[in-house]
């Protein structure tokens, strides 16, 4: 009897030849760096699966306990210390020179010194108050990316005195970079991360690609697309995740740090890209550049895509995601 046990448990963990393994689901949601994480695994081993979420997990706790500025941490020491040059973690010195370079990219439209006026806007104060201009002019002073001097070689970073670097705008699709990395060196081949909606989607999901619908922003119940995607990213930035309403006028997170103002270029940008870090960043830009600008910027980019609501409604797509947008209004979407 023990021995027909045995070939029954070996029957359930193998499969015969021609016969297709069956793929088991793991997920897991939590809080991390200010927003929802959820992490879906697929392979054969539940177990296995388990542990590559674990793992997982830690590391992107790790990137955020590295990047914040909320609480103590190797950016806050840095922010401490401007005016002068300061030795800090490699992968921290590295993300901040990429960081700088985005910022050229994009005509300043994406800038990591923004939290100088960044620090005035206060989205949970009630009644909601808007800094004043003399104050948004002063701050402006000490922002600048380009001002920004990184040393790789030493992994030293030199801010000029009064500026700080702020990583919200990066660090979150880094963060989903580094999470995917773990689960693929523990052998997890289909997966998805997703960090309050900057996603790296690897594999398919039961022999599929993974689908992704691009909502509008002032109309969440609706499509403009459903995109398959396969080891790819895709995220999206908006003017409707953190705002006050005031005196007629909506400001919101995304900062334009030219101005120093909510950005006025597009009500929401979705960026698909190689890597959850370059779109992470790409997706704030285009909410400054706006549809015009911002398609531009895209359309020179290879293996970079992108869908804008611009701040009337209307709705701009770059070269390779027209057909699908192009479907789903044929199914009924107005935009």
């Amino acid at each position: 009897m023990k021995h027909c046990l045995a070939i029954v448990a070996l029957c359930l963990g193998t499969c015969w030849p021609g016969q297709a393994a069956v793929m088991v689901e793991r997920q897991r949601d939590l809080g991390v760096m200010g927003t929802r994480l959820r992490i879906i695994a697929l392979g054969e081993d539940a177990a296995a699966l388990d542990q590559a979420i674990d793992a997982a997990v830690a590391e992107i706790r790790r990137v955020e306990d590295l990047m914040t500025d909320w609480r103590p941490s190797p950016l806050t020491q840095l922010n401490a210390q401007a005016g002068q040059p300061v030795t800090v973690p490699r992968e921290l010195a590295a993300i901040i020179s990429r960081a700088v370079a985005l910022h050229n990219l994009t005509g300043g439209a994406f800038d990591p010194t923004f939290a100088a006026v960044g620090a005035l806007w206060d989205f949970k104060a009630q009644p909601p108050q808007i800094p004043d201009k003399a104050a948004i002019h002063a701050a402006l002073k000490r922002v600048g990316g380009d001002r920004v001097i990184v040393d790789g070689a030493n992994n030293q970073v030199h801010l000029p005195t009064g500026m700080s670097v702020g990583l919200g705008g990066i660090a979150k699709g880094y963060g989903v970079d580094r999470a995917m990395a773990v689960l693929q060196t523990h052998g997890v081949r289909h997966a998805l991360v997703d960090a309050g909606g900057d996603m790296k989607l690897l594999g398919t999901r039961h022999g599929k690609p993974w689908e992704v619908a691009v909502k509008h922003p002032r109309d969440r119940e609706h499509a403009l697309a459903v995109l398959h995607l396969s080891n790819s990213c895709i995220v999206t930035s908006g003017d409707y995740e953190r705002f006050v309403e005031h005196a007629g006028t909506r400001y919101h997170h995304i900062l334009d740090p030219r101005t120093g103002y909510p950005a006025t270029g597009a009500m929401s940008a979705t960026v698909v890209a190689y890597s959850a870090e370059l779109a992470d960043a790409v997706a704030t830009a285009l909410c400054v550049l706006g549809p015009v600008e911002g398609l531009k910027l895209v359309e020179r980019q290879k293996r970079v895509e992108a869908v804008i609501v611009g701040m009337d409604g209307r709705v701009h797509v770059s070269t390779g995601l027209k057909s699908e947008v192009a479907r789903a209004a044929a199914r009924g979407y107005r935009p």
